[in-house]
This record gives C-alpha cells, sequence and structure tokens, in this order.
C-alpha cells in the first residue's frame, strides 16, 4: 500500500455533553441469544465492515469503528435512499472540525440488533471508504470479539467478568471508559507511559502531539519525517510518522509499530491533549489471532498467535512458545521484512 492512507476516526462535537463516568461491572448470565456472530469484509485499508440493513433494504457495508462517537452514512446512499436531511452538526476529525450535514436514518438494523431514528452525519463515500460506520452508539454496553482467523465479528452483552483468562495465550489489559471509549492505562511506547485508545476505525495508530514531543525530546523520532493522509471529512494534510520500537500494551509488547502523529479533537474531549496518548489502530490489533473489546467490563483481551499462524496476515512474527512461558515478556514483530509501514 501507498503512503497516503484515509483516517477513519470521526467523533461528534456534541453541546454541552455531559461527562460520563466509568460504567459500572454489569450483572452476569445475558441470554444466549443475544450473542451473535457476523462474517465480516474488509475495507482496501485493512478496517472491517459488516452487512447492515437500512430501513429493511441492503445489505450495505458499514466499517466497525470503536472511536467514533456516532454512526455515519455515506452522502450517496443517503441520497439513493432519499434520507430526510436533519440537522448540521460539528464534526471532528483527526485532522480538523467542520460543519456537516445529517439525515435521520428510520431504522438501522445489523443482525437481531436494531437502532431507530438514527441522525447520522453524511459524508462522501470516498472519504468512508464504506457505505457508512456503525460508531460507539451501537456498540455500547456491548464485547465486541474480533476473529481475524475466522473473518468473523461477535457481538454480545457485556457480562460481569473477573477480568482473568484461564488460557495461557490470552493477556487481558483493563481500561476504563470515557465518553464511551476504552482507554487504557497500561500502556508504554519506548518507554514512555502513555493512554491507549482502542480504535477499530482508523487503519493506524496515531499518537497525540504531547507523545510526539516527548519522543522528539529523546531522540526518539525524526520530527521532518512525514506521510500525507486523508480524514474522513475530506481534509488532506502531512503529518509527522515514526516506527516506535517497541509498544507495551499491558504485558505483550509489539515491535515496529508505525504511528502517525496529529492533535486529533477527541484527545481534546477526553483532557488527553497534554498528556501522552495514542489511538491504537487496525495495525496494532491486527497483531493479534483474536481481539476482545468489552465496553461493559472495561477490558481488552488480546489472544497471542500461537505458531503456525496464516501467511495472509501481512505481518512477520517473532513469538515465544506461549506454552513454555507466563507471557511476562512475550513480544510481536510488526516489522520484519515488511518495513513500508503503511
Amino acid at each position: 500500500m501507498g503512503f497516503a492512507r484515509a483516517i477513519g476516526l470521526a467523533c461528534l462535537l456534541a453541546t454541552a455533553a455531559p461527562a460520563v463516568a466509568d460504567a459500572p461491572l454489569v450483572d452476569p448470565a445475558p441470554d444466549p441469544s443475544e450473542t451473535e456472530t457476523f462474517g465480516y469484509d474488509e475495507a482496501r485499508d485493512d478496517r472491517m465492515t459488516i452487512a447492515v440493513s437500512i430501513g429493511g433494504d441492503g445489505p450495505y457495508r458499514f466499517i466497525i469503528d470503536t472511536g467514533s462517537e456516532r454512526t455515519v452514512i455515506s452522502r450517496e446512499l443517503a441520497d439513493s435512499l432519499a434520507l430526510v436531511a436533519s440537522d448540521d452538526v460539528m464534526l471532528s476529525s483527526v485532522l480538523d472540525i467542520r460543519r456537516v450535514p445529517t439525515v435521520v436514518i428510520p431504522e438501522l438494523g445489523f443482525g437481531r440488533q436494531t437502532m431507530e431514528e438514527v441522525q447520522a452525519p453524511a459524508l462522501a463515500r470516498r472519504n468512508i471508504g464504506a457505505h457508512g460506520v456503525l460508531g460507539i452508539d451501537a456498540l455500547e454496553d456491548h464485547q465486541v470479539v474480533l476473529d481475524f482467523g475466522q473473518r468473523e465479528m461477535t457481538l454480545t452483552r457485556s457480562r460481569y467478568s473477573d477480568r482473568r483468562s484461564s488460557d495461557n495465550n490470552v493477556i487481558v489489559v483493563r481500561g476504563r471508559t470515557r465518553l464511551g471509549r476504552l482507554v487504557l492505562a497500561d500502556a508504554r511506547i519506548d518507554g514512555t507511559r502513555i493512554l491507549a485508545i482502542v480504535d477499530t476505525g482508523s487503519s493506524f495508530s496515531i499518537g497525540n502531539m504531547a507523545l510526539r514531543d516527548r519522543l522528539v525530546r529523546r531522540g526518539r523520532i525524526d520530527p521532518a519525517q512525514s506521510i500525507n493522509v486523508t480524514a474522513i471529512t475530506g481534509t488532506s494534510m502531512d503529518i509527522n510518522y515514526t516506527l516506535a520500537d517497541r509498544v507495551q500494551i499491558g504485558r505483550i509488547e509489539l515491535r515496529d509499530l508505525p504511528i502517525a502523529f496529529a492533535e486529533s479533537e477527541l484527545f481534546r474531549q477526553l483532557d488527553l491533549v497534554d498528556r501522552p496518548a495514542m489511538l491504537l489502530g487496525m495495525n496494532a490489533l491486527r497483531a493479534f489471532d483474536r481481539v476482545s473489546i468489552d465496553f461493559g467490563n472495561r477490558a481488552l483481551r488480546l489472544e497471542i498467535p500461537l505458531r503456525g499462524r496464516p501467511a495472509d496476515r501481512q505481518l512477520a512474527w517473532s513469538v515465544p512458545d506461549v506454552s513454555e512461558t507466563s507471557l511476562e515478556s512475550a513480544s510481536v514483530d510488526i516489522g520484519g521484512e515488511h518495513r513500508n509501514p503503511w
């Protein structure tokens, strides 16, 4: 893939939005009928899409985006379905903030899940990369399991968990929720402690300027190295990027992770302008066989790949034999021969 990549982050700015406290652990034992498994396809930039229906029509492909506050629809699809226009809203992307039109989706369905009267920003499909985006307004209080080997996504209501795992190849990283996003505190980049926000809607990982400045002072990155990216709003800009030697998430370590840097409005909303922070994008999450994002229990579960991983993941690996380690020093190399970071 080339250096010019689309960033799928989109978070709506709500005026006078109340602060969201950490959600409590939820009660046990959901009905098994609340669990659904979806096959997914991949957009051209490795983000995941699932089939949705609108007013009974479809299927249409929507990107799963745990970093987006609201569901988004392409302007072309909204026009073809003659959806009713609603009020303009302020939309924040990684690169800019702008006023955009919205439409009302009367009924949005995926599997047995249904949302009604959804006010969704309508943006150009070429910038979205799909028919639309499913944001955290569709995923809150759920556990989302991404199985990259089986190309499946499982969605279920969160239930009580002690956040531990009996599987020796599964790492559980505790977090908390801020404005509906899962934020991990147990993370470092090249020795710098950071907060990491899990973001399946971004094809690569994005650090804030506080993180960039810290790494520049430590001589860890070249401040003149840049790539051109395009945001979901259509804005294009050259931004700084680097290959982080080591990214620690809980007890696991990623090597040679590509990270771009931008001062997203999302960092301001989460009060993370002055504290090093990063959106943990799909280029990091795809380093694992399965990823479980549990909003209700505020936890991220990462399944370490065993030897004999599929060859089509487009990543190079260096993974210790998990049968012989407690994973205290488990590491994954996502550089290797694939030196083009994007």
